[in-house]
């Protein structure tokens, strides 16, 4: 088991129970699918939880310190672009809609990537039928529209 581990079971958990507390905002017929997804990440949580203790058990109940190399090869150039974008996708997302948002945020943070464009568009393509089919046609989950297509 590694000392990072520790901090990223932590966390995960920690991001459970927040949306937990969230979800239990929602309406009961809403908090099904939130609660599936919550219930899962708690389960592989759990899961890796398990396996990083047996592990610990297999090395005699030590620890290793891996914090000097959990940045080693850090990229902050990159990781700043794709905050950026992040941010820069709310922004779209509150102007221009859901859709079109997602679409030109994976676009550019795959062209930002450099992920060869038979790939971006398989997966850009792939994603926005799945997405549109998922929340649009079986869930029935009013997606942001933008102040665009009001």
């Amino acid at each position: 088991m590694k000392k990072s581990d520790i901090g990223v079971v932590t966390i995960i958990y920690a991001i459970c129970l927040f949306f937990f507390v969230m979800t239990l905002d929602l309406k009961a017929d809403a908090q099904t699918y939130p609660l599936c997804l919550i219930g899962g990440l708690f389960g592989l949580n759990t899961l890796y939880l398990v396996r990083c203790v047996w592990m610990l058990c297999r090395q005699g109940g030590r620890i290793q310190s891996d914090l000097s190399d959990v940045f080693n090869g850090f990229l902050v150039g990159q990781f700043t672009g794709l905050v950026l974008g992040c941010i820069g996708y709310m922004v779209l997302m509150y102007f221009a809609g859901f859709y079109i948002a997602s679409v030109a945020y994976l676009v550019g943070t795959m062209l930002f990537l450099h992920v060869p464009v038979r790939h971006l568009v398989i997966t850009v393509g792939v994603l926005a039928v799945m997405i549109y089919a998922v929340f649009t046609l079986f869930l029935k989950v009013p997606l942001p529209v933008g102040l665009l297509f009001k």
